[in-house]
């Protein structure tokens, strides 16, 4: 009973994490080095129905307390930058809309521009791969719309059509190449398989079973294989990719993870799979293997309480872990060796229910 709970508190809300560019520009004299950037750390409260704002310390990789803006929906989960920084998205899963700021780049204030708009049934939000379309995987009504995003003012427009999916979808991931898209479905045990053509649009190709209690899915970032976690049986199966048909297979053996793993995130690299335990409250992480895409467990580190989305900062020296139980964030030097994460500093305070967590540079 315990796991279900946790399931349905975590399942799908944390991998595909962001680190976006922010935009800023200085007066200073060209005879003078310009002022450092400052980079910021934006987390969405699901309880508390905001998000925090923190300065991220380039050197240290510290987070310093900014301020907090509600969002003006419910259940507040995934949070998403658009390619120029200028504009962040939340989806909220109980009212059933997206809020939309704008984002001061010198100083990372947000600003809610509009009232949260309508998005269909448990909106999961996940910006697409040239940018410009915000992609809606809707849990409860199996299926996924989008909205084109205005470059300049930030506003959505509605996309016709609605592309089905199997039941409970959860998250949608792009490949690299931007060809090719996979929707997670809980209930379904499955990944549904759509290609990308250049308007965005998709298509569903077909479906491959994977396994009970998928939580989280992520894709290497050479685009040859893809990772899925299971959030009861702790296991993480490998997939390979076909590069011209998209379609998947199954590599073995699965690998064991902490207990309840609920968010996998690769480093930058394609060295690394990190998998948040939400049970063990802990960070387990594994090596990859180039060539064939296995996992080796390398190290675990320990996390808050019910540890969920992890993110990098754009230099690939930190990492960043929300904790919804414990209600803060815990930052992490990462081994560029090794991948292994030891904590630096002492936590920060999110506000309550923290599930989602973006990083500028």
């Amino acid at each position: 009973m315990f796991k279900k709970k946790i399931a349905s508190a975590f399942v799908g809300l944390f991998s595909s994490m962001l680190v976006m560019t922010g935009c800023g520009s200085s007066n200073t004299p060209s005879t003078q080095p310009p002022p450092a950037a400052l980079h910021f750390a934006f987390v969405t409260n699901s309880q508390s129905n905001s998000v925090s704002t923190f300065v991220v310390d380039p050197t240290t990789g510290q987070l310093s307390p900014k301020d907090t803006v509600p969002t003006g929906g419910t259940n507040s989960r995934r949070i998403t930058i658009d390619p120029t920084g200028h504009f962040a998205y939340v989806s909220n899963l109980d009212s059933n809309d997206i809020s939309i700021f704008a984002v001061d780049a010198a100083t990372g204030k947000l600003t809610m521009l509009s009232a949260p708009i309508r998005a269909g049934a448990s909106p999961r939000i996940v910006l697409g791969p040239a940018g410009n379309v915000l992609y809606v995987v809707n849990q409860q009504a199996n299926h996924i719309t989008g909205f084109s995003i205005n470059a300049s003012t930030g506003a959505l427009t509605p996309l016709s059509g609605e592309v089905p999916t199997d039941d409970a979808p959860v998250e949608l991931s792009f490949h690299p190449s931007g060809n090719f898209a996979y929707a997670l479905n809980f209930n379904s045990s499955d990944v549904t398989v759509y290609r990308v053509d250049s308007t965005g649009a998709l298509g569903l190709l077909g479906a491959v079973p994977v396994g009970l209690s998928p939580s989280s899915i992520t894709i290497h970032p050479s685009g040859k294989f893809l990772y899925v976690a299971h959030l009861v049986s702790n296991q993480v199966t490998a997939f390979s990719i076909d590069q011209t048909s998209g379609a998947l297979r199954a590599l073995t053996p699965s690998v064991t993870s902490g207990d309840g793993p609920a968010s996998l995130t690769v480093d930058s690299q394609g060295r690394f799979l990190y998998v948040t335990n939400a049970i063990a409250n802990s960070v387990s992480v594994f090596s990859i293997d180039a060539v064939n895409g296995t996992l080796t467990p390398t190290s675990t580190a320990v996390a808050g309480t019910n540890p969920g989305a992890l993110a990098f900062d754009a230099a690939g020296r930190f990492a960043y872990v929300v904790n919804l139980g414990s209600n803060n964030v815990i930052t992490y030097s990462v081994d560029a060796a090794t991948g292994s994460l030891t904590q630096v500093g002492s936590s920060v305070d999110a506000g309550i229910g923290p599930v989602s967590l973006v990083v500028t540079k």
